[in-house]
This record gives C-alpha cells, structure tokens and sequence, in this order.
C-alpha cells in the first residue's frame, strides 16, 4: 500500500519517514519509533506514518501504543483499502498481542464488510474463532472463505485441519494436511498434526516421498507461530486453590489454556512453564514452546513472596513468540497482583495474592 509519491509529505517529514522504513526494514524498530515521532512532529496529518508506526511498535510487542497508532491512522480518513489493511492489523494485536479474541473479530468484520477480499483477513477471524473462543465450526467457514480467494493459503489450509480435528472429523483433516504438504512437502508442522489425526483414525501414515497422484496442483503465517500438539499432557501440578486450603497473601498463578481454568498455588523457589510435559507448568496450547518461560521467587521489600518471571529457558534461549505482560511484550519482569500475562491465542495466566479473593 505504500506509495510515497501520495503521501502529501515533503522536505523533513519525508525524509524522516523514509529513515523510518529504512529502520524497520533493518529490523531496528525502536528507531524506526522515533523517525516516525519527529516525522509528525512536521506533518501530523498523514496516516501512513501513524500506520507505520504502529506496525513498528507491533514488532516491539508494544501492541497497546499499537493499537493506539492504528486508531490515529483511522483518523485521518485513509482511501478503503488502507482502512481494511490497518483494520486487519489492529485485529491482529488484539488477537495475537492482547488476545483480546472479541475485539480482534469486530476489527475484521469492518473490513470484510466493506469488501476486503484479502484472504489473510478470513484466515485470521477463523484463528480467533477456533483457538481464542473455541468454535470450530464458525472458524471452518472462516478458512473455507479464505481458501476461496487463495486456494493456496498454506496456514488457512493448516488450521482448517486442526477445526477438523476438533471436530473429530479426522479424515477430513488429514486431507488438509495433504494439500498443504502438496504445497510445502517439508512442513513439519502439517507432518505432526497429520500424524496426530492419523492415530486418531486407527492408522499408521508415513512421510511420502513423492507426490502422490491425488495432489491436484499463503498468506502469512500468523504473529504466534506453532508448535507440536501435545494431546497426552497431563498437569504436573494437579492443586486447584481454594480460599480455605491457601495462606493469605500467597502468591497465586490462574491459567487459562486448551484444557481450560487452573489455579496454581506457587510456593517453589522456580517453575518451568511450556509446552513440555515435563514442565513445572504445562501450558497446554500449540502456539507455546516447550520451554517458553520460567518464573524465579523473590523476596520484595516488605519481607512478603514475590515471583520474576523470564522468557526462555534456564539456558537463555527465548521462546518462540515471547510473553506480553498487560499487552507489552517483556524479557523479564517482577509481576505485580493482578498482572495477565499472554503466551500465545487462548493461552493466558492472571497473577494474584490470596488476599485477592
């Protein structure tokens, strides 16, 4: 969409913003953030640097100020097609940065009513609507409509898979599978979650080698990116607290993930959170990595159990999509009563003290 030769800038504003682009393009989104800044320091009026923007503050896992830049983009009354792209961007930090599923839905809705025929948009809906508030069937005619308008739509193709399996629809969904390691035969994910709907039927599928003859000869991945499915995990924590069987004033870990609601007394000096199962915490989502994050006990000021939580592993490798605290996006943080904390769509935990009740 970007065409500066119909932005309206000139002289500094334009040159700032196009140091901007140059930023982002390398990646180096804080500066890109401030280029930006002074841009409009010149010229407030021009949408596409608060679109922009807010895309670089989205790479910064700052979705709140996001979204924020979005809304100013809006506005300032961009053509339709500009509306429908940042439409879907805001949707996309309330989904993937806040998931906030609800308002992610309302953003994608603009836009498909004002006939957006971006498929990456149905594709992004249906997302919401499977792994954010647990409708696959909503969700399947969300991919159907994406395949639509890109029959090739690897990630569509993907999730319509993994509805149908929560269907129980398995061979329908391995067919999915199918189509998309047509298209990307070295997909390891699509590999695993046609093994997974293999075994559901009874049947035992190996990696083909060439291209079957039923293959008859996408839109970008999106910002959580996938995991392994663990379908046999089990909580290595099984306590469930209750206000008579904790202390006051202890610290408390309420999850929210695939297998629903779990309150976590935490009384260790450290837990492991992932997708392992062998993990302190299992947070059970195909978005989380095996070791996303871990949380260290401290001790605050006044005497009283406190808890730091890290992205990554022991070793110091990060997780794959990092961890938002109240919507930015953290390395480490010392969390505070009340803080929520996402790891990925439909994968959150709330932190509180048993005086919270």
């Amino acid at each position: 969409m970007l065409d500066t030769g119909q932005l309206g800038l000139t002289g500094q504003a334009l040159s700032l913003f196009r140091q901007g682009l140059a930023a982002a393009g390398a990646k180096q989104y804080e500066r890109a953030v401030d280029l930006y800044n002074q841009a409009l320091t010149f010229q407030a009026d021009c949408y596409e640097v608060c679109y922009q923007r807010g895309l670089a503050l989205e790479a910064l896992g700052d979705y709140i100020e996001a979204i924020a830049s979005y809304e100013r983009a809006l506005g300032l009354n961009p053509g339709q097609e500009a509306v429908n792209e940042i439409l879907h961007d805001k949707g996309n930090a309330y989904q993937y940065g806040l998931g906030e599923y609800q308002k992610a839905i309302a953003c994608y809705d603009q836009a498909l009513k004002a006939g957006s025929l971006n498929d990456g948009i149905w594709q992004n809906r249906g997302n919401a609507l499977l792994y954010g508030l647990s409708r696959p069937e909503d969700a399947l005619r969300c991919y159907d409509s994406a395949l639509r308008l890109n029959p090739e739509n690897i990630a569509a193709l993907r999730h319509r898979g993994n509805a149908l399996i929560e269907l129980r629809c398995y061979d329908d969904a391995i067919a999915c599978y199918d189509k998309v390691l047509a298209l990307a035969p070295n997909d390891q994910i699509a590999w695993h979650s046609r093994n997974l709907a293999a075994e559901k039927t009874g049947l035992q599928y190996e990696q083909i080698s060439t291209k079957p003859v039923f293959y008859d000869s996408g839109f970008g991945e999106p910002t959580f990116i996938e995991g392994d499915a663990d379908s046999d995990i089990i909580y290595t924590q099984q306590f469930t607290a209750t206000e008579e069987a904790i202390p006051l004033g202890q610290p408390l870990l309420t999850i929210e993930d695939d297998w629903g609601r779990h309150e976590i007394l935490l009384e260790r000096d450290r837990y492991l959170l992932g997708r392992d199962p062998k993990s302190d915490i299992c947070l059970h989502s195909q978005f989380v990595s095996r070791q996303h994050a871990y949380l260290a006990k401290i001790t605050r000021s006044d005497g009283s159990p406190g808890y730091q939580l890290v992205d990554g592993n022991l070793q110091g490798k990060p997780s794959t999509n990092g961890v938002v605290v109240n919507g930015h996006k953290c390395q480490a943080v010392v969390l505070q009563t009340g803080d929520t904390v996402v790891f990925g769509p439909n994968v959150r935990a709330t932190y509180r003290l048993s005086t919270q009740f």
